[in-house]
């Protein structure tokens, strides 16, 4: 489902989008450089902390693409279901939440009990981020997010005027070595025109494109 859009798109959006796909901690968003590529070159950099901007390494896309697939049969039947500000999704049954304020707004943060990292912020744990309203209320372009070496394409959600969904497999912003799937997932709701961001870090591999695929089709804004 596409809508007919402009091609004048925030330039904040798209710089949040980049500290997204490489933050952490939702209250403490911060861009890594080296995950940054050749796309900060184009980028204002003021809704980036000066410490974390460097020259880009080269036009190298933002790790490797993942592609959505189907949904498994029953896979959501045993996960809790999950409301921010009028928008229900579903998480698996043994992630806990909390409220947080991040840099797309107020929402919720969902962790897993696996621990995908441990260093000097503690131990960090796979996660969805779900901010409803998305501060910025605009919906993204995947053709130009796809230009700026991102992998960006529009899904079809239940309940959604527009969806985009954009995901790669990199390292981990806390720890490179470790691979994860880093995805955001802008919905338009088809009844109020608000935006949902949901936005987290999942394994690599097998496990996270399970979560992946059983997660998206579950929104229904």
């Amino acid at each position: 489902m596409r809508q007919t859009q402009t091609k004048a798109r925030s330039i904040v959006l798209t710089a949040g989008l980049i500290v997204g796909l490489t933050a952490g901690s939702a209250t403490t968003a911060v861009a890594a450089p080296a995950q940054v590529s050749c796309s900060a070159a184009a980028l204002s950099t003021a809704a980036l902390a000066p410490s974390t901007v460097a020259d880009p390494p080269g036009c190298d896309p933002v790790g490797l693409p993942i592609e959505l697939g189907e949904p498994t049969d029953g896979a959501t039947d045993t996960w809790q279901a999950g409301e921010t500000n009028g928008v229900g999704y579903k998480v698996p049954a043994d992630w806990t939440g909390r409220a947080v304020v991040g840099d797309g707004g107020p929402g919720h943060e969902w962790e897993s009990p696996e621990v995908a990292v441990s260093n000097e912020f503690g131990d960090l744990h796979w996660r969805i981020l779900v901010q409803s309203p998305f501060v910025d209320q605009e919906m993204p372009d995947p053709e130009e997010l796809n230009e700026l070496g991102f992998y960006a394409s529009y899904i079809d959600v239940e309940g959604a005027s527009e969806a985009v969904l954009v995901a790669a497999q990199t390292g981990h912003w806390a720890d490179p070595s470790v691979e994860t799937i880093d995805f955001q997932l802008f919905v338009q709701s088809e009844c109020t025109d608000a935006v949902t961001r949901f936005m987290g870090e999942l394994p690599a591999g097998a496990e996270g494109q399970f979560l992946l695929d059983n997660f998206v089709p579950t929104i229904e804004p």
